[in-house]
């Protein structure tokens, strides 16, 4: 069986003489950040490349500098700016109860509590409270907005790519 990989950042600038990159992580913190001294997975297509993340500190609310293996030149790691990281499915932290992973979830059908068929999740938003899930109606060109949380989402089922919701009252 193939290995699944799974996007967790996106390399958009160098920083610093040495090789070290700014990256855009697609994950939590906590997450982003247990692959430190790990093997990561660099590349936009068939044959990622395999590197070490030597290190990863905080740049801002938004972004991590990551130290590469191989990587300490500004002259290397400018060929890799661009690229996106990834790492094998079955290396990801387990999650709690009621947790997933942003992609587990893109790409869902969504369905109301009479499971007529809404639309599929596009995309989620992560705000301070909680996240939002962004789906695409089917019939229109819109997208509503579900808060992720239990009186909005009422069931999730990994195994069939689904979720029932329950409509906001201005929908």
């Amino acid at each position: 069986m193939k290995d699944k990989f799974v996007e967790i950042g996106k390399i958009f600038t160098t920083f610093g003489l040495k090789g070290c990159v700014k990256v855009y992580p697609y994950s939590d913190s906590q997450t982003f950040e247990s692959f430190k001294g790990k093997k990561i997975w660099i590349g936009n297509g068939q044959m990622p490349m395999s590197v070490k993340m030597s290190d990863v500190k905080r740049a801002n609310k938004k972004s991590y500098l990551v130290e590469l293996d191989g990587f300490n030149t500004i002259e290397k790691s400018k060929r890799i700016v661009g690229k996106i990281i990834s790492v094998k499915e079955k290396e990801l932290p387990p999650l709690g109860r009621d947790e997933y992973y942003f992609y587990q979830v893109i790409g869902m059908e969504a369905y109301d509590e009479s499971n007529n068929l809404i639309g599929v999740v596009e995309d989620v938003i992560r705000t301070g409270a909680n996240d939002v899930f962004v789906i695409k109606i089917e019939t229109r060109d819109e997208e509503i907005l579900i808060p992720s949380v239990k009186d909005y989402v009422l069931d999730i089922d990994f195994e069939n790519s689904r979720m029932v919701v329950k409509m906001m009252e201005w929908y």
